[in-house]
């Protein structure tokens, strides 16, 4: 009778190291369910189609950084053709942990026009 109670214990223990073992992690967040997002507001320096990148001379975004100009990646390559250099644009800046990039950039203002 003890053995068989023995028994039943090591097999009991057994199963639920195995199911201990087995259990599924909770799932991770998506890039873009961890991602920050933040309003830029610019004007277009450059445009760099082969390396999906624009360059903008952005204004302060309060609480991330200061107004400066810098590349941002951009991962729709097709957002590049609706823009040019000396266009007002408005878009967002995705901080996630596969880097930055800025997307849903809308053009604001069109670059002006040369004087004659």
């Amino acid at each position: 009778m003890m053995k068989r109670i023995i028994i039943h214990a090591a097999l009991l223990t057994s199963a639920l190291l195995l199911t201990a073992c087995n259990r599924s992690q909770p799932p991770k967040e998506s890039a873009s369910q961890s991602a920050k997002r933040y309003t830029l507001t610019g004007r277009v320096v450059s445009v760099d189609k082969p390396n999906q990148s624009i360059t903008i001379d952005g204004n302060e975004i309060s609480g991330f950084m200061g107004a400066m100009q810098m590349p941002y990646a951009v991962k729709d390559a097709s957002l590049l053709d609706k823009i040019a250099p000396g266009n007002q644009i408005k878009g967002e800046i995705v901080v996630a942990t596969d880097g930055a990039y800025l997307e849903n950039i809308a053009v604001t203002a069109p670059a002006d026009a040369p004087k004659k």
